[in-house]
This record gives structure tokens, sequence and C-alpha cells, in this order.
């Protein structure tokens, strides 16, 4: 709109907007009007209004004369938030009459009856949930101590679910009462296309039937926190009566009261399929049914969507205006409501709507229209499906004859699948009990626990993580990562390495999770908007026995080990794995058994990090001698620096090893990564190339299984690897020059103090809440996550059948003799 048509239209408008920019001109120092700031500095505009910062004008901060007169009166008070009247409204006022409770909106939004505002607070909570989440804990806080609870009516979409999520961090219960079921695909039921969300976060859900209560569970949802009610929006339909005559209806519409009428209920279903099919496909029922009804001489009444979206087109809209036996309802103001609609109406189809059902409720026959693709529950409801003009036309002429039948089995079906077990108009009467008791104190809600807790306790009771956000790519989803949702029980991943600039998708992150600690620019990215939506970050890294292969060949993980604070191996502060060892319980006497019993069978199926190494014999240096191993890491490995050492710590301990333990022979083993992935290690062959001028130093530099060379070894000298603990549980002594995660706990020979560590733990106690209490496994051929000791077992059949398909079985068992100079020498072997 230009400025001179806006003068000319909204004059009003016009001065108030001049006005709001003259003073935001003034407030960056140039009154000139230009783009420089105080400093002289360019300003980019589009910067500026794409940092969404503005609080918009529809924001009401503080609470309304209603919201104040209602919380004075003393009784108790559930929030519920305004949205389509003919919707979530409608079903709110069906429970608002009660003497025990109060209901009044969270009136955070001026004016939100208006069909436009309504979609300014949908957008601005899709494209700013920073900046809404914002606003909705300004108006909440003060809020939370006077409010026995919010009442939803959906919540996946931002708009509410950032409402929810805020509720959370509160502490405000959430009481989920959705206004509709599912009636289309329903893996595309309660679900958000763009940030993933599809299952409720509310603390209790009064829903309607088996239907909606198997979709969430599927999904996540704990079962005992749905509780069936029916559907408040059937209840009307119980001995319904009229509020007008026939007569007096079709005089409404300009209709003959003599004349058969077919009722089209249109909908979005914009969130079912796409805009674009969604109105071709009712626009095009319309038209045969125009067409059906003057072949048959009836009329139709087309019922537009409450939800105000234009199906028609104006197109259409003028054809129908101008066609006699047609009439329209428009949302905008409807006539009369949708049951009296009903009543008067002699037969209702749909693509899809609930009045299709609605219709069977008060006796009237209904078909659908099938004219898109997709999955139509109404025909196990005893209700007909029509895709052509034909078939329309077979279906209208059976009703018209009088012939037409509704199956019972369809309506004890729909009983179970939508309501309780019947439709006997008293589920809203159902919710008010339910609400009357938590008023009174008779009934208590407990609140889901945080989805951090969730994630790290996966036996709870509070279901799984809907949505998670992870600063990974793509390819590393489908291949490294293949499993990662499984393990951490979430339904769908979306990314959060562009941070802000892709808050759109990942409002609805449930918590945001980072592979390690390494920083990079993804990570710092993902953590900006994880503070900015005011959701917690989780830490993965691989698990202790994470696959056959290694992991730089791609081969996804079947092992992770969670933690809320840091890197388990992270000694620079307590991570969760730490805090466990500190300050955790002791074990029973069964947890100290079966953590004895599984490192056994560890040690002894030789299972390790990685297992894609032959066990092979060895042969190293002077029989009888006493041996000790170092053990390599990749260079620049994470665990290095945040285990308090560095370079000079591999120095030292290959210092002190030649220092103190010259009549003995020393054995340094490269790292796997350094060997097959071309990675740099502390050991590198450069690094190290004086070994050959020591007689006693020898240097594995090929792959062998780590039970190999424990078996032969006395001691293990380590900075920070894993190797340590296994060599810990194959009875080893183990000296440590950094702090991994099993030292300082008396197990090792510390040459470090490590802070925080001060309580002595047993080889049991460090296995079981490092590879059990933090640690999840998965079972790829059973789909499943398993216990450590099934997946030893999974290793152990997939390695025997690895290692066979990368040998040729002709050749003799070999042993391997390791020289100072690196060289691995084979003989065959005499046993």
């Amino acid at each position: 709109m230009s400025k001179i048509t806006k003068l000319l239209r909204t004059p009003s408008a016009f001065f108030r907007d001049a006005i709001a920019k003259r003073r935001r001109t003034a407030a960056l120092g140039n009154p000139n009007g230009g783009d420089t700031l105080n400093n002289g500095s360019k300003r980019s505009r589009t910067t500026e209004q794409a940092s969404g910062n503005d609080i918009p004008p529809w924001f009401q901060p503080n609470a309304g004369p209603e919201m104040l007169r209602t919380l004075r009166q003393g009784k108790p008070v559930f929030l519920y938030i305004p949205w389509i009247a003919e919707h979530g409204d409608m079903l709110i006022s069906k429970i608002s009459a009660t003497d025990s409770y109060l209901l009044t909106p969270l009136d955070f939004v001026k004016d939100i009856e208006d069909n436009e505002t309504r979609r300014k607070v949908a957008r601005y909570a899709r494209e700013q949930p920073h900046m809404y989440r914002r606003m909705i804990v300004r108006r909440l806080v003060p809020l939370r101590n006077h409010v026995s609870g919010i009442i939803f009516t959906f919540d996946w979409a931002p708009v509410m679910r950032i409402i929810a999520s805020v509720c959370e961090e509160l502490e405000i219960p959430r009481i989920l009462v959705p206004h509709e079921s599912v009636f289309i695909d329903r893996d595309k039921y309660y679900w958000d296309s763009t940030t993933q969300a599809s299952t409720p976060s509310a603390d209790v859900i009064l829903g309607w039937g088996s239907l909606q209560r198997d979709i969430f569970i599927e999904r996540g949802y704990p079962a005992e926190r749905f509780i069936a009610v029916g559907a408040p929006k059937f209840d009307s339909y119980a001995n319904y009566q009229p509020m007008v005559s026939r007569e007096q209806f079709c005089h409404f519409f300009g209709l003959d009261p003599l004349k058969k009428i077919i009722l089209f209920a249109s909908q979005p279903l914009d969130s079912q399929t796409d805009e674009v099919t969604a109105r071709k496909s009712q626009r095009s029922a319309i038209n045969d049914l125009v067409t059906c009804i003057q072949a048959r001489n009836i009329q139709l009444l087309v019922r537009l969507p409450p939800s105000k979206h234009d199906i028609l087109g104006k197109k259409l809209r003028n054809q129908l205006n101008a066609t006699l036996g047609v009439a329209i309802d428009d949302s905008s103001c409807y006539l009369v409501p949708p049951e009296e609609a009903l009543y008067h109406s002699d037969m209702v189809t749909s693509i899809n709507s609930t009045m299709l059902f609605e219709g069977l409720l008060q006796g009237r026959p209904s078909f659908s229209m099938k004219y898109v693709e997709f999955e139509q529950i109404w025909e196990k409801a005893g209700i007909p499906a029509v895709g052509n003009y034909a078939e329309l036309l077979v279906q209208v002429d059976t009703i018209l004859s009088g012939s037409w039948q509704h199956s019972e089995e369809g309506m004890q079906w729909a009983a179970s699948m939508f309501s309780n077990g019947s439709f006997d108009g008293k589920a809203a009467a159902r919710i008010v009990t339910y609400l009357t008791e938590l008023a009174q104190g008779k009934r208590k809600i407990t609140l889901r626990r945080p989805a951090i807790d969730r994630l790290l306790t996966p036996q709870n009771s509070d279901g799984g993580i809907d949505v998670i956000g992870i600063a990974s790519s793509d390819f590393a989803s489908q291949n490294s990562q293949k499993y990662l949702l499984p393990l951490l029980n979430a339904r769908r991943r979306v990314s959060g390495r562009a941070g802000m600039a892709t808050l759109t998708a990942l409002s609805s992150v449930d918590i945001f999770l980072q592979w390690g600690i390494t920083p990079s620019n993804a990570k710092a990215r993902q953590e900006e908007a994880a503070r900015a939506l005011g959701r917690p970050i989780a830490y993965i890294e691989d698990g202790f026995i994470r696959s056959v292969d290694i992991g730089l060949s791609g081969e996804p993980g079947l092992a992770i080990i969670l933690d809320d604070t840091t890197a388990y191996y992270d000694a620079t502060r307590p991570s969760r794995l730490q805090r466990l060892l500190e300050t955790g319980p002791s074990l029973s006497t069964s947890q100290i058994n079966r953590a004895r019993a599984a490192i056994s069978k560890i040690v002894k199926n030789k299972v390790s990090k990685y297992n894609h190494a032959p066990d092979l014999s060895l042969s190293i240096g002077t029989p009888g001698r006493k041996k000790i191993l170092l053990v390599d890491q990749r260079f620049g490995d994470q665990s290095v620096a945040s285990g308090l050492a560095d370079e000079s710590s591999y120095e030292r301990m290959l210092h002190d090893a030649l220092r103190e333990y010259q009549d003995c022979d020393i054995i340094i083993k490269q790292h796997p990564d350094a060997i097959r992935g071309g990675k740099s290690s502390y050991y590198s062959n450069e690094r190290i190339a004086f070994a050959k001028y020591a007689e006693n130093l020898y240097l594995v530099n090929f792959d062998i299984n780590p039970y190999s060379l424990l078996h032969i070894v006395d001691e293990v000298f380590v900075v920070t690897s894993g190797m340590g603990f296994e060599a810990l549980m194959a009875g080893k002594i183990v000296h440590c020059y950094g702090a991994p995660f099993y030292a300082g706990w008396g197990a090792t020979l510390d040459r470090l103090t490590i802070p925080g560590r001060t309580r002595k733990r047993s080889l049991e106690e460090l296995f079981h809440f490092a590879y059990i209490e933090c640690s999840r496994y998965f079972h790829p051929e059973r789909n499943e996550v398993v216990e450590v000791e099934e997946l030893v077992d999974y290793i152990v059949e997939k390695r025997n059948a690895f290692h066979l398909s990368s040998t040729d079985s002709s050749e003799p068992s070999k042993v391997i003799t390791a020289r100072s100079d690196g060289v691995a020498l084979t003989e065959p072997n005499p046993v």
C-alpha cells in the first residue's frame, strides 16, 4: 500500500506510523532520517528488521481488568488461551460453568477475537520464538502463584508449544483437552511440519478415546497421564433440540424448506496436505455438488471453516452466490451453530470434517468426498466415501430413496475410538468433575519431569523426548549417528548448526544435544539458540563399546554415554559421571555382582571400544621379562586437554618409563585412528623415531585387539585413554598421567591430584556408573535399546563374521613379533 493510498484510506494509521518512525529515527541519533548511528557508522536496515526484537503492538504485558477481577475472587483459577472461537474457545465454554473454579483467558493478546490479529500472533511465534518466549515469561511470572493450571486445546504449534514450555519452566500444571481428534493420516495428526513437534507436552491429557490415546502413547507420551473422557464437541448432539424451525432456518439462507438440503462442511486441511491440493480438492467437490443438486432438484449449503481460511476463492464464491438453491454460511459471521445446521440438513458431506460424524450422531446420512488421497478413517465408522461425480450421484440417490443405513458395528467402533465407550453427552461434565477435584484438592497433578531428566533416566514413567536439536551434519545423522534417536528415546531431530538463523525450525526442540565438547562454530551457534529458547543442552560421546569397526570408518555407533554438564572425560568441571561417583549411592550386592559378571564377560570375550582389530598371539621382547605398556592417543584428542594433560604428559610418561623401567620391555601401542584413519598421534612415527635406538622399546603400529596386548603386560601407562579402564578390568596396574574418568578414585596410580574426587570407589562401582548408569546401547538387528551384556553378545557374533570376511581362512594362524624399529614380523603359530 502506497503512502498516499494509506493516507486516504486510514489517515489515523498513517500519522501514527509516521510519528513512530520519527521517534525511532531520533532514537538512533539521526534526525535527518538516514541510516547512520551516533558514531557515524552505517546501520543495515535489513539487519535491524531481521532482529525481531521489537515488541509487537498486539502484546499486552500486564493483566487486564477481567483477569484482575477473577483473581481477586479468591477461587481456584485455570487459565486458557483464547484462539479460534468455534474450536477451542467453544470447548472451553462447555467446561466453564461451575462453582468450584474459575476459567479466565490468558490475556496477553489485545483483540484476539480479530482473525488477522490471531494470524499475526501465530506468525510471530513461529518466526520470532525467542522473543515470543520472553513475552510469555513476562506475562506468566506474576501469575504463577495465583493459578491452578493452564488448559490447552492444542499444543503442537509454536504459538501454544512455547507457552507450554514456559509453563514447564515455571512449574505451572498443563492440562490438554484436545478440541480435535485424528480423522485423516494419523502420522500427520497433531504434528507441525516445520518444528516436527508431534507429542503433547502436557502434564495430563483429558482426551477423547482409544485412537487418540494409542497415537500419543506410540509417540512416547506416558499412558497413565491420558484420561479418556470423551469428546465435548459431541455432547450437544445427545437429544439435541433445535433453536429454530426448518422454515426459519431455510429463510435465513434463502433456501426452500420443501427441498432436500446437502450440507458440505469445508475445512483447511492445511495440516494434513499441502494448501494447493486442499483447496483444489474442495473446490472440485463443491463443483460436483452443484451439478448434482441441479440434476436432482435439491439444495446445497456450504459451511466455511471456523479458521476463516479462504477455501472458495473469489471465482467460486461468486459462482455459488449466483446459483439458485445454493447458500454459504460464512465463518466471519455464522448464521447458526453447527448443531443447528446439521439438524436441518438432510444429508452431510465433506472431504474429512468431523461434521460427517456429527451428522451421524443426529441421525443424518453422511458420506465423505474423497477427492484427495488419504486414509479415510470414517469408513471404519461406517461412513462411505465417494471419489468422483458418478459415485456421488449413486450415494445421493441412495439417501434420497431412503435406503441408506448406518452400520451399528461402525458406531460401536467410533464409541471406543472417539469417546470413552459411549456418546452420552457427558464428556464436558467429566472434565468439569476432574477440574473440580483439582480445585478442591481431591486430586493432584504430578508435573512431568523436564526433558533433561527424562533423557538421563530412560526407564522413567514420563515418556521420551519429542524433538532434539543437534549440531551435526545430515551425513552424520545417516551414518555414524544412525541409531541416535532410539538411543535417546527421541522421535525427531532437527539441525541446530545454523543456530539463530533457523529459530523457526528450533522452537519446539525439547533439548539440544552436543557431540563432544570440542569447540566449533556450529556448536556455538546452537548454544546461542538454546539460550534464547531457554532449552537445556546435554552432551553425548561414543560409548565404551561403540561398534565393530572404528568410528572413522563411518560405521554407526551402537553405544553412547550421556551427560547434562559436560563430557564424561572432562575433569575441568564435575561431569554427571563424576558427581555420581563422588556423591552417588553405594551399590547393592546385586549391582556389584552384575558389574563383576559383565566385566568378566567383556574381558573373556575381549570386547573393546572398537572391535575391528584381530585377536593375535604376541611375542614381544625377552620371554619372562616384565613388560609395561604405554598407550598412545590421537593427537589433539579433546579428552587429553580436558583430562588436565597435554603433549608434555606423553613426553613425561615415556621419560619415566625409560628411566624407571630400564630392566623391563617397554611396549608402545599406537592409536587405531593413527594406524588406519590417517590421523596423527602423540606417539607418531616421527615423534618416537628414536625408538630404534632403545634396545628394550617396542612399537606396536598395527591393529590388534587391546586385550591381546593386555594379556602379555604387567602394568599399563596412560594419559587419559579409555584403554586404561580396560586394563583395570583385565586386572592390571594402571598409571595415569592425566585425569581420565576412572582416575582419582583409588583404583589407579595417579600422577595428578584431581579436584572433587575424594571418595574411594571399587572397579565394579566405576563400571556400574560408567557402563550402565550413564550409557545406552542399541541392538540394530532387534532395533531396540538393550543392556550392555546384550550388546557384548552382538559384538562378539558380528566381530567373528567381520574377521572371517577379512581374512583368508586357508592361511595358518600367526604369531606377531614386534620389533623395536616398528616393523612387524609374522611367524607360523606353533600352537
